[in-house]
């Protein structure tokens, strides 16, 4: 139900994608939905990011340690962080690489 609304808004916003969302676009915008915040500097916002790439780089170095985990490992991964000033970006860095 809700992949078919996400679906009908897309139509109705961006008419130009007349193939409307992939399936797999369909399958993930929702949970991206879920994970916006607004919280106060020094909330911890930056684990959101974090902590997954993190966690998918130790699942890749070591995943006989790791067998429960049913999410697609990558062997190298990698993340994008958008951040809309460079201070702000440079403070993400300092942070990560502590």
């Amino acid at each position: 139900q809700g992949q078919e609304a996400l679906k009908l808004i897309v139509k109705k916003l961006i008419p130009q994608w007349s193939d409307g969302l992939r399936d797999f676009q369909a399958e993930y915008i929702p949970l991206i939905l879920d994970l916006f915040t607004i919280t106060a500097t020094g909330n911890g916002k930056s684990a959101l990011f974090a902590v997954p790439i993190l966690v998918h780089t130790e699942i890749s170095r070591n995943p006989d340690l790791y067998p429960s985990f049913s999410v697609n490992i990558r062997k190298k991964p990698a993340g994008i962080v958008i951040t809309p000033t460079k201070g702000l970006a440079n403070n993400i860095v300092h942070v990560l690489n502590a």
